[in-house]
């Protein structure tokens, strides 16, 4: 896949390859977009509807405050936080992969975005129990860490989906 000498990147990834690094990215924006538009509808993005959705919301809420939200059961906490963790850990592995395979930016910037979804899903989903079982306020960890998962991720894409058109298209694969 590349000279000995040199390092392995997307342009000297054979063509079949970049193809599907290229299908498998793409694939993955709209898989996760989805997925952000069924958590803004479940919960507006905001706390207050993250908190309710774990830990249910009260019946004092009145008419007007939608179908009423009953707090997750343990079981169903360990359901959601098994099947997140392993798929968010699949899809990072193969977006870092994506990721590592580019030339810009620099290696120590490409570090960075390849360690940072890791992190920050744990920290993710530690917010996720503390909200639900010890104080609704751990809500603003879950938002500020999800989204920094998510502003991640599209970065990754970004610069993943830019390399490949920069190689197919015979350009430079590097710089700004």
């Amino acid at each position: 896949m590349t000279d000995p000498d040199g390092p392995v990147t997307w342009r000297a990834a054979p063509a079949p390859l970049r193809a599907l690094a290229r299908w498998i990215t793409i694939v993955q924006l709209v898989g996760y977009t989805t997925s952000l538009v069924f958590v803004w509808h479940t919960t507006r993005l905001a706390p207050a509807g993250v908190a309710a959705r774990y830990r249910g919301d009260s019946a004092e809420a009145g008419p007007d405050a939608g179908a009423m939200q009953f707090p997750k059961s343990f079981a169903e906490m360990l359901t959601i936080t098994h099947t997140h963790l392993l798929g968010m850990a699949v899809i990072f592995a193969l977006s870092g992969i994506g990721v590592a395979l580019c030339t810009w930016p620099s290696e120590r910037w490409r570090r960075l975005l390849i360690a940072e979804p890791f992190g920050a899903l744990l920290v993710s989903f530690a917010a996720m129990w503390l909200m639900r079982y010890v104080d609704s306020r751990f809500s603003w960890l879950l938002e500020a860490s999800s989204s920094l998962v998510a502003l991640t991720f599209y970065v990754q894409s970004c610069l993943i989906l830019r390399e490949l058109a920069r190689v197919e298209r015979g350009g430079r694969a590097q710089g700004a």
